[in-house]
């Protein structure tokens, strides 16, 4: 049946359309148009056929030929698939190493080597393949990658993540000043390599629906010249493409942003300077934003991928989130890999709510801030977590209207979660008697969801869809 033109799925249905606010509909169905991916309907306890539902929604007959039912287990949810706004594809290539560096000592002991060696594309053909299809395993439907400066090799990896379906942007890293003479290219290789992969990446994909979008990405503002940042802004507006990069991540690299652009008044000003700075842009980190920088990528309506594991790894410090969130800028969870040690954004909704703890603990016993009812001060929730990976990344990435949450008209991008897979970290729950024993099957629901955040990992990752395609199953 999996030829058959819909596919409706019965059993629990959970998003998290609004912040903080978790939607659990334990006996749903859900419709998917597979010729478009897109989802047809949403209902709850209903007693309709899948082709009587099918046909409720389409708004015509509907053979039950054509309808492909897909059962839910009773330890098995139906979710928003996992986006990662933030990581980079050829740093698997030292995963877990390097940690007892601070970042720039890292970035030139590991990264700039490894990142350099593909410039044979050889490499990136042999390796990329095994990066995708292990992001994808870990439930992420789209995800923001960096690649390198080689056009070859990022070409290579756009082309990779379209035959094994994932959505992404790509980004040709750019980097024309204060870069190792063995990783560095010229001003006008830098933006001409640019202009071409974007060619390439819109080219190559000219489908209605394209899976693989090209990203604008000067690393950071140091490796990046006056020169070569003006282009790039100048193409990121010529062609209306998303800009990603980092900013405020370590104090040593924003002293070393500012020696670079001295006239600017702050490390964000200068990508504001060059038209950088919008809200198709996405900063990693921004662990130390000034209260002027703040303001400024809330005006300028850009938005923050917060990568906590990257953060703690690389002693780089906490971000803010809950001032973020309240100064209205989109936030969103990236693994920031290899910074990250690994490329699980559950991982990266528990480290989100450890780093927020641990603010909030900071501020308590440095005589600071002290607890008030204020937001700032609330510990982030399972829900809160889940929000941020999935309709907060849509939102940080400028898709929150087509993908994040499980709603008529949108995307099917989700994953199946089993609760009960094979040597699963998340106990039973005969097991849990909080769980076992709740008052309603919502309370229940909700309790699993939150162990789901805090305990699962990858084994726990059923089926991942795309646009309404399977693309990975257990």
């Amino acid at each position: 049946m999996a030829s058959a033109q819909y596919a409706v799925f019965l059993g629990c249905i959970v998003d998290t359309p609004v912040m903080g606010q978790l939607r659990v509909r334990t006996n749903g169905a859900l419709g998917v148009d597979r010729s478009t991916g897109r989802i047809i309907g949403v209902a709850e306890q209903s007693e309709l056929s899948s082709a009587e539902l099918i046909s409720l929604w389409v708004g015509q007959t509907v053979g039950s030929e054509a309808v492909e039912s897909i059962s839910l287990t009773t330890d098995q949810f139906l979710m928003p698939g996992l986006i990662d706004t933030h990581t980079h594809a050829p740093q698997f290539a030292f995963l877990g190493i390097g940690h007892d560096l601070p970042l720039m000592d890292w970035l030139n002991k590991y990264t700039f080597k490894h990142e350099s060696e593909f410039k044979d594309a050889d490499l990136a053909r042999r390796f990329y393949k095994d990066v995708i299809a292990r992001v994808v395993r870990n439930g992420v439907t789209f995800a923001a990658y960096y690649g390198t400066i080689h056009l070859e090799s990022n070409r290579v990896l756009a082309q990779t993540i379209r035959q094994i379906g994932q959505r992404a942007y790509v980004g040709k890293v750019c980097m024309d000043a204060n870069s190792p003479a063995y990783y560095s290219e010229s001003t006008e290789d830098s933006l001409r390599d640019t202009e071409e992969f974007i060619r390439q990446v819109i080219g190559d994909d000219e489908t209605q629906q394209r899976l693989v979008t090209p990203i604008i990405t000067p690393r950071f503002v140091p490796t990046c010249s006056h020169e070569c940042l003006e282009g790039l802004g100048a193409l990121a507006e010529k062609y209306q493409l998303p800009v990603q990069s980092h900013l405020c991540e370590n104090p040593s690299e924003i002293e070393f942003a500012k020696s670079c652009f001295p006239d600017s008044p702050s490390y964000a000003h200068i990508y504001h300077k060059y038209g950088l700075l919008n809200s198709r842009t996405i900063m990693a980190h921004c662990v130390h934003l000034s209260d002027s920088e703040v303001a400024l990528m809330r005006e300028s309506k850009a938005s923050i991928s917060h990568c906590p594991n990257s953060n703690f790894s690389l002693g780089s410090g906490i971000a803010d989130i809950r001032r973020f969130i309240d100064e209205g800028i989109p936030v969103g969870l990236g693994t920031d890999v290899g910074g990250g040690y690994t490329p699980s954004i559950l991982d990266a909704m528990r480290m989100a709510a450890a780093a927020n703890r641990a603010l909030i603990a900071f501020r308590r016993d440095s005589g600071g801030d002290q607890p008030t009812s204020s937001s700032k001060e609330k510990p982030l929730e399972a829900a809160e977590a889940l929000f941020l990976a999935t309709q907060g990344g849509a939102r940080v990435m400028g898709m929150d209207d087509q993908l994040g949450s499980l709603d008529t008209n949108k995307l099917f991008d989700a994953i199946v979660v089993d609760m009960n897979a094979l040597n699963s970290p998340v106990p039973s729950v005969d097991a849990t008697p909080a769980v076992r024993d709740a008052d309603s099957p919502d309370e229940a629901w909700r309790l699993r969801l939150e162990q789901f955040v805090f305990l699962a990992d990858d084994r726990n990752i059923s089926r991942v869809y795309v646009g309404g395609k399977l693309i990975h199953s257990v």
